[in-house]
């Protein structure tokens, strides 16, 4: 059996408001310098098609990007996802970083 573990999954779309959408380059300098020193263990990221219904009413289908960590739940780690998503939507002039937290079994 495995031992229950926090999952967080962050949805990050890169399209930006009258700018080109984000670029692997940016997307890996964000995940070097915002991500990875505040969860060191291991993160899984992979792309996605998203689409999301802007506070104007506009649907935006847009490419996407999932990060996906596994954590104790510690309010420390809670702070340190939401610094990530905070970060995210200030550096890359975005609305909403999505936030999805469950418990899961989790065997290495």
């Amino acid at each position: 059996m495995g031992s229950e573990l926090h999952r967080t999954e962050l949805f990050f779309g890169l399209d930006r408001e009258n700018a080109e959408p984000v670029s692997e380059a940016e997307w890996q300098d964000f995940v070097d310098t915002a991500v990875t020193p505040r969860f060191k263990d291991g993160l899984t990221m992979f792309d996605a098609d998203g689409q999301y219904l802007m506070d104007n009413g506009n649907l935006v289908h847009e490419n996407s990007k999932v990060i996906v960590l596994l954590h104790e739940g510690s309010p420390a780690h809670s702070r340190d996802i939401d610094a990530i998503r905070e970060e995210y939507k200030q550096r890359f002039d975005q609305e909403s970083v999505l936030r999805v937290d469950t418990m899961s079994c989790v065997a290495f």
